[in-house]
């Protein structure tokens, strides 16, 4: 890894308090359509929806981060763009994580913002309109809620564990059912808290793993410097620092290798 991260390369903290008004001024417009009764989507090829509210916000963000930092390359859920090139500055936006849930009437969706050098997230922003709660995290400052420092969990045994998953259906997808019922009988509770629900859980202390089989890059990006800068450890399925990979698994640290371990062993299995 090279040097750290410095906001200067953005503007400074300008810019980011700048980015930050943004994301909190998209959200709170998204929650005035849900209210108003626009909350309905479209679905994609994928079969994923898609909301009036998802494009609007992606779309001001866009011209929020192109205005300030010119040179940097844009990769979204809905407009899409290219990958971060090595050494690149690049944004990812996740204009709503968890569209469902904004359809639904619940609370935990929110607004994801993720620089990346290269493709090492180093910046990280997170919002959930419906709450108006807050998560910002630069590489080398810390994780923060509203203001107020986080700090993960120090449990340290499997068998201690709160443990999030995302949706079953993606552990079918992946083919880690089994690994999944492994850590259900070995883990002390199990919940399905999905989208950055989870990871905020997990940041406050009141989780200590996060299990997301089936992510985009832009899912994770702002969610795994969070994680980081709390004092966690963010990897993919397999072990590996990296929101590219297969899957992610998010943790307190203390664990994290034996929960990696299980999906190691699932893989194995599988072959």
């Amino acid at each position: 890894m090279g040097a750290k991260f410095t906001l200067e390369r953005i503007g400074g903290r300008k810019a980011l308090d700048e980015i930050v008004c943004e994301v909190i001024a998209s959200g709170q417009a998204a929650r005035r359509l849900a209210e108003e009764g626009r909350a309905f989507a479209q679905f994609k090829e994928d079969g994923s929806p898609v909301t009036e509210a998802d494009r609007m916000i992606e779309s001001r963000l866009r011209a929020c981060l192109s205005r300030l930092v010119p040179e940097a390359n844009i990769l979204g859920e809905e407009e899409g763009g290219s990958f971060p090139s090595e050494g690149e500055l690049s944004f990812l936006i996740d204009p709503i994580d968890g569209t469902r849930a904004f359809m639904r009437g619940l609370s935990t969706w929110s607004i994801l913002v993720a620089l990346l050098e290269g493709k090492r997230p180093v910046l990280g922003v997170a919002y959930l309109p419906a709450e108006d709660d807050l998560y910002l995290a630069v590489e080398g400052h810390g994780a923060y809620r509203n203001g107020r420092p986080l700090r993960v969990s120090q449990i340290s045994a499997l068998e201690e564990a709160a443990i999030s998953h995302g949706a079953l259906a993606q552990f079918l997808v992946d083919g880690s059912e089994s690994a999944l019922f492994e850590i259900a009988g070995r883990s002390a509770s199990q919940r399905g808290l999905t989208d950055f629900d989870g990871y905020r859980r997990l940041l406050a202390g009141q989780l200590d793993v996060v299990i997301d089989p089936a992510v985009a890059p832009w899912d994770i990006a702002a969610p795994a410097i969070l994680v980081r800068e709390a004092g966690g450890r963010f990897t993919d399925l397999n072990g590996e620092e990296t929101i590219f990979g297969r899957g992610a698994i998010a943790s307190n640290g203390k664990i994290h290798e034996e929960v990696v371990a299980i999906f190691r062993r699932n893989s194995e299995a599988r072959k």
